[in-house]
């Protein structure tokens, strides 16, 4: 009798083992965070085509950034004296005037849409007052939607 009671029993344990998927480590939890746009479009703070206007720049950045890393080269033209591999970062070339324009409005909507820094992030590190990185990106987004011919001047 107590041969077939044991077994039922293993068995009983391996369901209710498989039953209860272990969760993430507390440092892996700490690390997952929701996505700052879908949790701002689900709360009513960003229209559809806000959404989708980010979607499109988070796409575009990604393709733009997959050539801003270093490049392989041929070492015979690293003993001629040509420049080798090298990072190019994205702000090289732009003037003064255009530098200072990427870091405190486009660096700003990067900083959100592609990083995925929260508003706290992103106004503690422009030294920004509370909301104004909020409206600062409902702007950006609309205008780029505007510019895409997603919506009219009057919405």
């Amino acid at each position: 009798m107590k041969a077939r009671k044991r077994p039922q029993r293993a068995r009983r344990a391996a369901v209710r083992r498989r039953d209860i998927a272990p969760g993430p480590t507390p440092q892996t939890a700490a690390k997952l965070r929701r996505d700052v746009l879908l949790h701002l479009y689900e709360k009513g703070r960003l229209r559809r085509e806000h959404l989708e206007a980010a979607e499109e720049i988070r796409r575009i950045w990604q393709a733009f950034s997959r050539s801003l890393g270093a490049t392989a080269t041929n070492p015979d033209t690293l003993a001629t004296g040509r420049q080798g591999a090298r990072a190019r970062q994205p702000i090289e070339g732009l003037t003064g005037g255009e530098e200072a324009i990427w870091r405190n409005r486009l660096q700003l909507v990067l900083d959100i849409v592609v990083d995925n820094r929260s508003f706290r992030q992103v106004e503690g590190c422009y030294r920004m007052r509370h909301g104004a990185a909020a409206a600062h990106l409902q702007t950006a987004l609309h205008l780029y939607a505007r510019i895409a011919g997603w919506v009219g001047d009057d919405s």
